[in-house]
C-alpha cells in the first residue's frame, strides 16, 4: 500500500501537455451535445445513430488525449446484447464507450461526480444502489426492457473495483436481464499494459479519488488498454449462476493470457 500511495502522489511531465489538450477537448463538448437534441439524435450515421457516433468519437478523443492507446482483439456483435467486463478503474467506462456507446450499469454515486455524472446520464447509464434489493430488481427490469428495444447494455459484475490484480467473482443477478430478453452475453476483458500489467498504476485504491487517479493517469508515460472480446454466449437455459461463472472463466482466461 505504501508503494501505491507513492505512485498516487507522483506527477510527471506528460501532465503539462495532456491536461491542456484535455481541457480543449472538454470545451468542444457543448458542440457534440447538439447531436443529442430531439429531432437530430435519431438521424442515421452509418451503422449507428448520429448521437451515438458523436458520443463514440468524443470518447475516443478522451482516451487518446489521456495517453492511452486502444487495442482491440475481437469485435462486438450488433445490438442487442449484454456486454460483461471486468472492472479495474473509472477509465474502463470511456474505454467501453469508445467501442460502442452502450448503456452502462453504474453505481448511483457516479451521478454526483462533477461533469462525469451528468454525461453518464446523457449517455443512458442505469444507476444502481448497492446493497438494495429493490434497486437491483428495478435495474434488472430496466435492463431487460432496453435490451428488448434493441440496445447494447454493459455491466461490471464484480460489484466494484478491487485493488488486487485479477478477475474477482461475478455476481449473477444482472445476468437475468439477458436471459429474460433472450439476447447474447458478450465476455469482454480489459487490461492496461506498458512493459507489463499496469493494474497497480491505474486501479483506484483505498483513499484514492477520481481527481488523483485522473492526474496520475495524465502524468504517466503512455500505456495501452488491451480489450479482448469473446464469442457471444446464448446458452440461456443454464441459468444466470452458470452463465456468470462461464463468463467469468472466459474473461479470466483473456486477462491472464
Amino acid at each position: 500500500m505504501a508503494e501505491y500511495s507513492a505512485k498516487s502522489r507522483w506527477f510527471g511531465w506528460p501532465l503539462l501537455w495532456r491536461l491542456p489538450l484535455l481541457l480543449v477537448w472538454v470545451m468542444l463538448l457543448p458542440v457534440g451535445l447538439l447531436a443529442f437534441l430531439p429531432g437530430i439524435r435519431e438521424l442515421p450515421a452509418g451503422e449507428m445513430k448520429l448521437h451515438m457516433r458523436v458520443h463514440r468519437l468524443w470518447t475516443r478523443g478522451v482516451v487518446a488525449v489521456c495517453g492511452v492507446r486502444l487495442r482491440v482483439s475481437g469485435s462486438l456483435p450488433p445490438p442487442p446484447c449484454l456486454v460483461v467486463a471486468n472492472h479495474i478503474t473509472w477509465f474502463d467506462i470511456p474505454v467501453l464507450h469508445a467501442l460502442w456507446p452502450m448503456g452502462l450499469v453504474a453505481k448511483v454515486e457516479i451521478r454526483s461526480w462533477p461533469l462525469i455524472g451528468r454525461l453518464a446520464e446523457i449517455a443512458g447509464s442505469i444507476f444502481i444502489q448497492r446493497g438494495s434489493q429493490e434497486s437491483r430488481r428495478r435495474v434488472n427490469r430496466r435492463m431487460a426492457a432496453r435490451l428488448r428495444r434493441g440496445e447494447m447494455i454493459g455491466v461490471f459484475p464484480e460489484g466494484g473495483i478491487h485493488p488486487e490484480r485479477g478477475v474477482k467473482r461475478f455476481h449473477a443477478r444482472l445476468f437475468g436481464s439477458a436471459i429474460r430478453a433472450r439476447v447474447p452475453v458478450v465476455p469482454l476483458a480489459i487490461r492496461y499494459w506498458r512493459e507489463g500489467n499496469q493494474h497497480d498504476t491505474v486501479v483506484m485504491g483505498l483513499g484514492d479519488s477520481l481527481f488523483s487517479s485522473g492526474f496520475r493517469l495524465l502524468s504517466q508515460p503512455g500505456l495501452e488498454v488491451q480489450v479482448t472480446i469473446g464469442q457471444p454466449i446464448t446458452d440461456w437455459h443454464i441459468g444466470r449462476d452458470a452463465l456468470a461463472r462461464r463468463t467469468q472463466d472466459i474473461i479470466t482466461g483473456f486477462y491472464e493470457a
